[in-house]
């Protein structure tokens, strides 16, 4: 029998060959909320044994997401919780579903083929190697020269650890702010992605229970969406480690919860200080990175 849920980031293969990664919300027993990222194909620089698959994810944030459910042709279920149409995968039309912890176990692990190649293990030596997975195309089998090694850290000791080692030892890759749809303005850090001895690698702290962390919606029966679009400038207090965990949920200085269904609001979220917001919101929460309003956050300079 297939375990319900192993959680964010894990990956799935369907029997249509769909790719996917799961999210890490709640959702109905037997279904599965996921961002499909690649299709069967005929030729392509990703290959599983000797079946292609083509990426059709451009990047992730709802404009990816929404382009790549489009063209996985993936059959939406209408969620009356979230209220939206959502790319869910029912369990028993899954092929293949990899938990990054024993994914990570099986290639680094148990096997030495990329120890003396990668410094993975210099960049994690400080962690706790039973709460570390992997992700991506790494954990299919599925990698090439250029690929990025996605890391999943579990818990929050880990997940400050390795915040803290890709801040203080990795380079940076890139600068942006637009992540398919969210616009995140703050300053450009390696603290998730960056490079390390010449490899990529990126990061994404999960609870050890999906959204556990994160009040709002750690229980899906209860679970209530925000639709009023406001502009708003809140007061974070820093070092909440929410903000490092997927969905980054942390509270204002009003009590009122922030959540992010896109991850690289994380660093804003997690260092606080007075930032402005355009999101979902009531009186208790304020959300973004949604299909229907994806938002923005950006960094005050001074208290407004």
């Amino acid at each position: 029998m297939i375990q319900s849920r192993y959680g964010h980031d894990s990956t799935i293969i369907t029997k249509d060959l769909l790719v996917a990664v799961e999210i890490g919300i709640k959702s109905p027993d037997g279904l599965i909320p996921v961002i499909p990222k690649y299709i069967n194909c005929e030729n392509s620089k990703w290959k599983r044994k000797k079946i292609s698959f083509c990426r059709i994810l451009s990047e992730y944030g709802p404009y990816g997401i929404s382009n790549a459910i489009k063209n996985s042709k993936i059959k939406m279920i209408y969620d009356p919780v979230y209220k939206i149409m959502m790319p869910y995968v029912r369990q028993e039309d899954i092929m293949i579903y990899n938990n990054p912890k024993d994914s990570f176990i099986e290639n680094f692990i148990n096997s030495y083929r990329y120890v003396e190649s990668l410094p993975l293990f210099e960049l994690i030596k400080d962690l706790d190697i039973t709460q570390i997975g992997i992700t991506g195309s790494y954990s299919l089998g599925m990698q090439y020269e250029e690929s990025d090694m996605d890391l999943v850290i579990y818990g929050e000791k880990n997940v400050e650890l390795i915040y803290n080692k890709f801040i203080n030892n990795t380079n940076i890759i890139e600068c942006k702010n637009e992540f398919g749809g969210v616009i995140i303005e703050g300053p450009c850090t390696s603290w998730r992605r960056g490079s390390y001895k010449g490899m990529a690698y990126s990061w994404t702290g999960v609870p050890n229970e999906i959204a556990y962390h994160c009040d709002p919606i750690k229980d899906y029966n209860k679970i209530t969406i925000p639709d009023k679009i406001e502009n708003l400038n809140v007061y974070i207090p820093k070092g909440q480690i929410g903000g490092l965990l997927y969905p980054p949920c942390v509270k204002d200085s009003n009590g009122r919860y922030i959540i992010s269904f896109e991850f690289n609001a994380g660093y804003l979220l997690y260092n606080g200080g007075y930032i402005n917001i355009s999101g979902l919101s009531d009186e208790k929460t304020i959300v973004i990175g949604t299909r229907e309003f994806p938002g923005k956050i950006s960094v005050v300079k001074s208290k407004p």
